[in-house]
């Protein structure tokens, strides 16, 4: 899921982009007016938005029937120390489709992020089938038919970026930036770890498809 973090604190944004990140969102941050008007003006693919209403002393709100405009379908939560009943009345008519009062709490966000990707899409939107098995893209969950894997964050994230691109041949470092982020300083031997534990899940319940590698090439997945 490709999420736009607008957001001008460096202290909330980056605890944020940790737990989004952990929880299996790909964020892109930007953290000021300019930035944000290029991104309108774009033509990146985005799946959810939470846009910081002030940036600075811009307030975000003037753009906000724009980004409406430009992501018509793409769910946008608003973050603002600003929260009277009748600022969220009005931005919610402006285009937002959810509202969160400053302080906030982490996972109050998290559950209202999952509620408007459930709100959103349809069933076959956020089910991914990969062979025999049934990727919840929402809820991060594998299934074989009534056999139900609960993944963890960073299991599920590289499960989904080798099925959603099947055929694809991901290196070590592809899939390192992909699930533990740009400046990740792990050591490239957790993506070997964190596969052979999806092998392990995998066969557990029956899946037919297998994570294949190749040395000094990469992972792909078959079946």
């Amino acid at each position: 899921m490709k999420l736009l973090l607008v957001e001008d604190d460096v202290r909330i944004a980056n605890h944020l982009i940790a737990a989004l990140n952990d929880q299996g969102f790909s964020v892109d941050h930007i953290s000021n007016q300019p930035a944000l008007i290029d991104e309108i003006q774009k033509s990146s693919p985005i799946q959810m938005i939470i846009l910081d209403r002030m940036l600075g002393s811009f307030d975000a709100k003037e753009v906000l029937p724009q980004m409406r405009n430009k992501w018509p379908g793409v769910p946008i939560l608003i973050l603002s120390a600003i929260s009277t009943p009748n600022e969220r009345a009005e931005l919610i008519d402006m285009g937002a489709d959810d509202y969160l009062g400053k302080p906030f709490s982490t996972q109050e966000l998290i559950s209202r992020l999952r509620a408007l990707m459930r709100r959103n899409v349809s069933a076959d939107q956020y089910t991914l089938n990969v062979g025999n098995v049934a990727v919840d893209l929402v809820n991060r969950v594998i299934s074989v038919g009534s056999l139900v894997e609960n993944l963890p964050p960073k299991e599920f994230l590289l499960f989904r970026a080798l099925s959603q691109e099947r055929g694809r041949v991901w290196s070590k470092n592809e899939l390192l930036q992909y699930v533990w982020g740009q400046s990740s300083d792990v050591d490239t031997n957790v993506v070997e770890a964190t596969v052979a534990n999806l092998r392990k899940r995998l066969a557990e319940i029956g899946a037919e498809v297998q994570i294949k590698n190749l040395r000094n090439s990469g992972y792909w997945i078959e079946g």
